[in-house]
Formats: structure tokens, sequence, C-alpha cells
């Protein structure tokens, strides 16, 4: 078990209403997850923006801007957040249950430049969005939308559906673009859970589900699926570790940084940020001590994700008229 118990406690989280507000502040340090090279005697370290951003929450000087606020009425209950890799400098959200099946790009303002309908999906009860690696011939890079809430613990599936990700006209202001996409269904190794997680693997495109401890235990269970997975299969998720956080906690969101080396997972208190090894798994940076990021006050945040370059992280909340918050170095 990962265990993170010992770490600063967060208030215990009662209702999904609660808001809670976090000062910065700093933690154990990482392990270095720049590069380095070697040439005779002399050993350079590059500091990636990645790096940089993990390096200033373990030093506590991260800073919170209000980007822009999104007036969108159709986004109203914003659950997760992604940069988008082919539309540069903008941002990938959705609503949680309750919408239709789509999804909105919008600009470090908060304007909507499109909607993205996906004909033929359901939106059950989506979570969490996540932008990967290509799945398809096109080699476009990958939007993942995770339909994996599941409050009561009752559902006998979930399904995370991919499509190649959406090239949107610079200059677009509330455009609507049809898509399909490829539905994967999923089944837990141990009955129903609860999760708002989905993290994709930008070095091996493998997906990895956080459940949401309603327990309010703070244990969490890791969860994989293979990358590569047929259009339409039904897969059995492998259970990969456990997470022990403070009591109360309850895991909302994560992202993993583009070039793979810092991992995030967002609670309604606290950001945590994970230095991630070359070349292990993922989910093995959860047996890291996490350094801590600020959180702004959010009435319901839920969503996160790191900007395409990983030298930011965004929050947003559900509610009317979020405000797009930008975190950096």
């Amino acid at each position: 078990m990962i265990d993170h118990s010992a770490l600063r406690p967060i208030p215990r989280l009662l209702a999904l209403a609660l808001v809670t507000t976090v000062l910065a502040a700093g933690c154990s340090s990482s392990g270095s997850s720049g590069t380095a090279s070697t040439t005779g005697l002399e050993t350079t370290t590059t500091t990636t923006p990645a790096k940089a951003l993990l390096d200033a929450a373990c030093a506590g000087t991260l800073r919170v801007e209000d980007a822009g606020t999104v007036t969108n009425p159709d986004i109203k209950e914003a659950s997760g957040i992604a940069a988008s890799r082919v539309n540069a400098g903008r941002w990938w959200v959705h609503n949680d249950s309750g919408d239709s099946a789509r999804y909105f790009l919008i600009d470090i303002t908060g304007v909507t430049r499109a909607t993205v309908i996906v004909e033929g999906a359901t939106a059950h009860d989506w979570e969490d969005i996540a932008v990967g690696p290509p799945a398809a011939d096109s080699g476009a890079a990958s939007v993942y939308l995770a339909d994996i809430g599941d409050n009561a613990s009752q559902r006998g599936d979930i399904q995370v559906y991919r499509m190649p990700e959406p090239i949107v006209a610079l200059d677009a202001v509330g455009a609507t673009i049809p898509t399909t996409a490829d539905r994967l269904t999923f089944t837990y190794p141990d009955g129903a859970h609860d999760a708002e997680t989905l993290i994709v693997d930008p070095d091996t495109g493998d997906l990895v589900i956080v459940t949401k401890d309603w327990s309010l235990s703070g244990h969490s269970e890791v969860f994989r699926a293979p990358a590569g997975l047929a259009p339409g299969s039904t897969t059995v998720l492998e259970k990969v570790a456990d997470l022990k956080l403070p009591a109360g906690t309850l895991v909302t969101g994560g992202d993993v940084t583009s070039d793979g080396s810092v991992v995030a997972l967002r609670t309604y208190g606290s950001v945590n940020l994970y230095p991630r090894v070359p070349g292990q798994p993922l989910w093995s940076a959860f047996s890291a001590a996490p350094c801590t990021g600020p959180l702004p006050i959010e009435r319901q945040g839920e969503a996160i994700g790191y900007a395409a370059n990983g030298g930011a992280y965004a929050t947003i909340s559900e509610g009317a008229d979020p405000v797009l918050h930008l975190t950096h170095s």
C-alpha cells in the first residue's frame, strides 16, 4: 500500500458542496525529474517546464492567477479540463452528469471557441477528460472522455470515449463540430467503484483510473487498462496500487505532464504533485511523497489539467460562470 496518511491532514469533507481553502505549502523534497547528459566529468541537468513547476511546488513558491471567466451558460458543471495539443493555448472542458454528450474548447480568457458533439455517445456521468498519444493511424493526439462516475457504486460497467483531437480554426468563436468516438467499456475486478480521475500515460498510452473514496478513510484504489484497445471492446481493469491519503480526502481529478515526468492528483482541498522516475509505470509515482501546490478558492472545484508544456496547471469549478485558474512558478 502506498501510504501518505502521515502528510499534513486535510479537513474532513462531508458533502460535495463543502468549500476548502488551502494555502500554498512546501513539502518533502522530490527526486529530480529533469534530464541529464554527461560529457567527461561534467554533468548538466536540463530544467524542463515540468521540473520547474515541481521544484516551485516543493519550495512553496507557486502562484495562482485568475486567467478568465467562463460565461458560456452551457458550461455550468465543469468537471474535467485538459490542455489541447493541437489548438495552442486552449483547453478542453466538459460538464458533469446531466449534460448531453459534448465537450468544449475554451481559450485562456474563458471564451468558448467550439462545442464538440460526440455522436452516438452517452453522457451518463462524465467525470474527467485527458489528451493522450495517438491511437489511430492518422497520428493525431487522442481525446479521452471518462464516463466513470458512480456515486452509488452500482454500475455494472463504465465507459471511456476515445477520439482524435479536433482541430479548431484559430479565429473560431462558438463553432459546432460533430465527431464520432470509439467506445471502450471497462469493468472492475472487485465490484463497482465511484471514480472521477482518468490519466492517460503519454509514454505508454495506458489508461489509469483513481477511485473516489466516499468512506472518507483516505483510501483510493488505482486501476489500469492497456493502450491500443479495440473500439467496442470490454476490458477488466487491472488493480495496480492502493493509495492512502489523509482521512477525508476525496480524489476528484488528475493529470500527467506531457513529458510524463510529474503526475497530479486533485482533491477538494489539495493539489498533490508526484515526481515520476523515468521508465517506471505512471502509478509508481504515487510511492513518492508529493509536493503540494496551492489551490484557489473554488465553490466545487474538481478539475485539474497541466498546460501542454507542463509548466503550469489549470483548475476550474462547477457552477455558473466559473473562473479558470492558472498556477505557475
